[in-house]
């Protein structure tokens, strides 16, 4: 067996003897189609984010090297499936391995590979496309911050009434409401300002 794999299975574990410990569950009952915020875990989004600061501490210490996860990322990866995160922090902790033939747990469920990262792909676009095609909606600002943190945009709260969304490809930034309804205009915008980005990348 390959160091890599060897790498891998081990992260897999923790990951897995982490979810045992702090959700107090046995393995047999991880499902990893299913969120942590989600049953049967139950985690709350500020939790998630201390898990991956601890993984990022044992990997640090593990192998010496600096690694840092950004807000970005951060936020963009909180709300995943288990299996969905655990294929992402292999990419992260394991450049240029492939996760498709990810180590198999001991509970018989397999990682998603290569297939759920398209499928995640086609989902930011699907929202961005519900954005694009219905800006009347009743869209609220987790829509919008969920769709940013996949295309690296950068958003902060102002003052607790607004939200500023903003990319260095982008002269413009785009504001939001927080506490009032999200109108066309903010949509539109929005959605402009990624085409804006889309654009620069050409």
């Amino acid at each position: 067996m390959s160091d890599a794999v060897n790498t891998e299975a081990f992260w897999v574990e923790t990951i897995l003897d982490w979810l045992v410990e702090n959700a107090s569950l046995r393995k047999e009952r991880i499902d990893l189609k299913r969120k942590f915020t989600q049953e049967p875990y139950n985690l709350s989004a500020v939790r998630v984010l201390t898990m991956m600061d601890e993984l990022v501490a044992l990997h640090n210490a593990r192998s010496g090297a600096k690694l840092v996860l950004s807000q970005n990322w951060r936020l963009a990866h909180r709300n995943n499936s288990v299996g969905d995160f655990i294929a992402a922090f292999l990419r992260l902790v394991l450049p240029g391995h492939d996760t498709a033939d990810a180590t198999t747990p001991d509970n018989g469920a397999s990682l998603p590979g290569r297939m759920s990262e398209t499928r995640q792909g086609r989902a930011h676009h699907q929202r961005l496309e519900a954005l694009r095609a219905n800006p009347r909606g009743d869209w609220k600002p987790v829509d919008l911050e969920i769709i940013a943190s996949q295309y690296a945009m950068k958003f902060r709260k102002i003052t607790g009434t607004h939200e500023v969304f903003l990319h260095p490809a982008v002269a413009h930034c785009v504001t939001i409401p927080l506490k009032a309804p999200i109108r066309p205009p903010h949509i539109r915008a929005f959605v402009a300002m990624i085409d804006g980005m889309d654009e620069a990348a050409r």
